[in-house]
């Protein structure tokens, strides 16, 4: 769990609404999530976070790439 959580900060420092705004979004999310106690539910919940983490990857890259698209086109 801890795992998740610092994957979630790293990809939210270059997220284009900002690490706060992550932070929030993430802290809300495991706030939810505290109750679960069976094995199975807890698995699918970190499984659907680290979806969440690549997702945030993705969208920091395109936002980078259309970033250095808007630079370099004349």
């Amino acid at each position: 769990m801890r795992d998740l959580y610092k994957r979630f900060l790293i990809a939210g420092r270059w997220y284009p609404q900002g690490l706060d705004h992550v932070r929030k979004k993430v802290k809300e999310a495991f706030f939810l999530n505290r109750h679960l106690t069976d094995d199975v539910e807890i698995k699918m919940a970190i499984g659907k976070g680290r979806y969440w983490v690549r997702e945030l990857n993705a969208v920091s890259k395109f936002a980078k790439f259309r970033a250095m698209k808007r630079r370099y086109e004349g």
